[in-house]
């Protein structure tokens, strides 16, 4: 192999299995697509199930190799039962921690349902499939890679936001203490902390007239992100090129923190 030839294949994911939640639409499965196009073997695992495994029908129609799983990744047993699964089929390599709920909501009227909610799935739910994932790489002597899907929000203050942004500088904690607690078992964990994205979640924020204009107003560059511009920095996190990082919080938010 060439100088060339290594820095051409520095994203190359060919062998290696990535777990996706929250795969069956927006950020995930942008994030299934690009990992699947760099030679990746994907996993996605969502609440729905249906939904998953519809998504993944579609990318292996395209060619990628892709299967689904349905689990609740809020309840500990349901992820410890997926990664057993997942054991028996060779394990995983790159965890993708993308499963997640927003909401805008004043804090003084945040209901009690609600805040428990997003904890479960932001904080809770983010936390297992850590876990679960380092158990099992640790006790096998295997390294690994987690990338954790932060938030803007969990770096600078998002009004309307608090219960949200603070599941988020959750997850940036999460991933800066146990990127030093696990770096020397070679397991690298990092998080991307997008700006606004245009989803299914957040298109309803998006197109409120005087919403949609202070976001724009607040980003530098005064437009919400594509899922597939956050699948490119999740392939990065994913590959070689990022093998000298860990414990690193990437904004992908079009220059908000900046401002």
């Amino acid at each position: 192999m060439s100088k060339l030839d290594a820095y051409r294949s520095i994203f190359d994911l060919s062998g290696k299995t990535a777990l996706v939640t929250g795969g069956a639409r927006g950020i995930g499965n942008a994030i299934a697509a690009a990992c699947s196009a760099w030679g990746a073997r994907v996993v996605l695992a969502d609440l729905n199930a249906e939904a998953a495994e519809g998504a993944a029908r579609e990318l292996r129609e395209a060619g990628a190799a892709v299967s689904a799983r349905g689990c609740d990744v809020t309840r500990s047993e349901a992820v410890e039962a997926l990664f057993d699964a997942l054991s028996e089929e060779g394990g995983v390599d790159i965890i993708f921690n993308n499963a997640g709920v927003s909401a805008r909501i004043p804090a003084e009227n945040y209901p009690d349902g609600d805040l428990q909610r997003m904890f479960d799935l932001n904080v809770h739910g983010v936390f297992y499939v850590m876990r679960a994932a380092a158990r099992r790489w640790i006790a096998a002597g295997r390294p690994g890679r987690i990338v954790n899907m932060a938030s803007f929000a969990g770096l600078v203050a998002d009004p309307l936001s608090a219960p949200y942004a603070a599941s988020k500088g959750a997850v940036v904690q999460f991933t800066r203490t146990c990127a030093v607690e696990w770096a020397p078992h070679g397991i690298l964990v990092n998080a991307i902390a997008p700006g606004y994205v245009r989803t299914e979640m957040t298109a309803h924020t998006l197109d409120q007239p005087e919403a949609g204009a202070a976001i724009r107003a607040k980003t530098a560059l005064g437009r919400p992100a594509t899922p597939a511009e956050i699948a490119g920095a999740a392939v990065f996190l994913a590959s070689g090129a990022s093998s000298y990082v860990t414990g690193t919080v990437l904004a992908v938010d079009g220059g908000w923190t900046a401002m």
